[in-house]
């Protein structure tokens, strides 16, 4: 019985330690993600992509499908709607 509790308890020690190192190695790797993705340089080239990304939706006729062009539409005519309520008052 002194075997089974022996072994009973080394197996719950390394079970915790695995689990401890793993969400260790887990939380390494999102700072250094987080780290990476708030440097000056990945920031630039962000930055760069997203410039690329208008200039390519700027040379296309249309940038919208015409289905999502009426749903915004119906937002902003809803968004200056309130805010012409709201002045009302």
């Amino acid at each position: 019985m002194k075997i089974f509790f022996y072994k009973s308890i080394l197996i719950f020690v390394l079970f915790i330690l695995a689990i401890h190192f793993s969400f260790g190695l887990i939380k390494k790797e999102l700072s250094r993600e987080i780290s990476n993705l708030t440097s000056k340089e990945s920031l630039e080239a962000m930055k760069d992509k997203l410039r690329e990304e208008i200039k390519i939706g700027i040379e296309k006729d249309n940038i919208l499908k015409p289905e999502d062009a009426k749903i915004i539409k119906r937002f902003l005519d809803k968004v200056q709607s309130e805010l012409i309520d709201s002045t009302e008052k």
